[in-house]
């Protein structure tokens, strides 16, 4: 195409955008008739130019050339009718063209930006399947999302207002964690797992944390759910809601400090197996191999350290046979390595992180 004739196109598509802003009708309309004047015009062609010799897509093949002016039908028609139809397809036709292209692109902008916003705002719904639904936001939150998104899990979060920086990748949802609705737009009946945040706003306050761990459970029983407490008086609360987990950070923080502390150099040690988010290493169970029922867990180990891994501990259920979380399992660090493996167990390791650079 000359730089004539694509000026000239541009133009008439610019006529037709105009047009179509006071052009009444909708976009079934414009279609309907634009495809009916083009499929006419090609009749037209097929009889005026041609006399019914030849093909009728090669009468529409030259319509279309000249809806952008190129092509020797749209420079020189042979006939008076074909000069008519040159006329209205340059005219009507283009404008026509014009005001279905307008209302198709307007309509994918349109549908665009509801989705850019929809995601921005918080009001869309959460299209992920077993991934991490995070409950309400703190000063953890940033440092709990990169830890979560290093190990390759999905995330939505669930806040009152979207953090700052907040990764582009998760999904974000405004509103009350504690919510039946904002929950079930965080994707929770489809989450693997779900972690509740203490609020700041409540302080030590861990009502506003439990109730939304009751909404959790009531939604989705079957989703692991972990729990940020304050007050450890508060945890049969939270037992009765059936969460999964309990951690009290700030003990935690507590115990940690405490110890690097104690033991100089010991620091570099915690902050590597805690981090998933970098290339060292970090903690990780395994469930028990069903071949090793009732063998040793000395072999059980070994079995693990021939896979890499450094097997340093074993989580096993109530000797009562009683069914509970396995956050109240039995936690056992360097175990008698003569016991018997009797399943079901988990094996807790350190293990090397799959770490990918960015």
């Amino acid at each position: 195409m000359s730089a004539k004739n694509f000026v000239k196109t541009v133009k008439n598509a610019k006529r037709g955008i105009k047009f179509s802003k006071k052009f009444s009708h909708r976009l079934l309309g414009a279609s309907l008739l634009f495809f009916g004047l083009l499929f006419g015009c090609a009749l037209l062609v097929w009889w005026q130019e041609k006399n019914f010799t030849g093909s009728y897509f090669d009468s529409l093949w030259s319509v279309l050339f000249t809806l952008i002016g190129q092509g020797e039908f749209a420079s020189s028609p042979k006939t008076f009718g074909g000069r008519i139809i040159v006329f209205l397809l340059s005219i009507f036709g283009v404008a026509l063209f014009g005001v279905v292209f307008a209302e198709v692109m307007q309509r994918l902008i349109n549908s665009q930006l509801r989705k850019m916003l929809g995601e921005m705002m918080g009001i869309n719904n959460c299209r992920f399947e077993g991934h991490v639904l995070v409950c309400g936001w703190n000063g953890r939150g940033p440092y709990l999302i990169r830890e979560l998104m290093a190990s390759g899990r999905q995330v939505a979060l669930i806040a009152k207002e979207r953090p700052g920086n907040l990764n582009s990748e998760v999904f974000f949802v405004q509103g009350n964690p504690s919510d039946r609705e904002a929950l079930i737009k965080g994707g929770v009946e489809k989450a693997q797992g779900a972690i509740i945040l203490g609020d700041p706003e409540y302080g030590d306050d861990d009502s506003h944390t439990i109730l939304t761990g009751l909404a959790v459970e009531a939604i989705a029983p079957e989703v692991y759910t972990v729990i940020e407490l304050h007050d450890p008086q508060n945890e049969r609360y939270a037992r009765y809601a059936h969460v999964d987990d309990i951690l009290y950070t700030d003990s935690l923080i507590a115990d940690i400090t405490a110890m690097c502390t104690h033991n100089e150099g010991i620091s570099a040690f915690v902050r590597d197996i805690l981090s998933t988010a970098d290339d060292g290493h970090s903690f990780a169970s395994f469930d028990a191999p069903k071949n090793f029922d009732g063998k040793t867990v000395r072999e059980l180990f070994e079995n693990f350290q021939a896979s890499g891994s450094l097997p340093i501990g074993i989580i096993t259920p109530p000797e009562d046979g009683q069914e509970v979380p396995v956050s109240e399992w039995t936690s056992t660090v360097n175990p008698d390595l003569n016991l018997k493996v009797t399943l079901p167990m988990k094996v807790v390791c350190i293990v090397k992180n799959k770490y990918k650079a960015e």
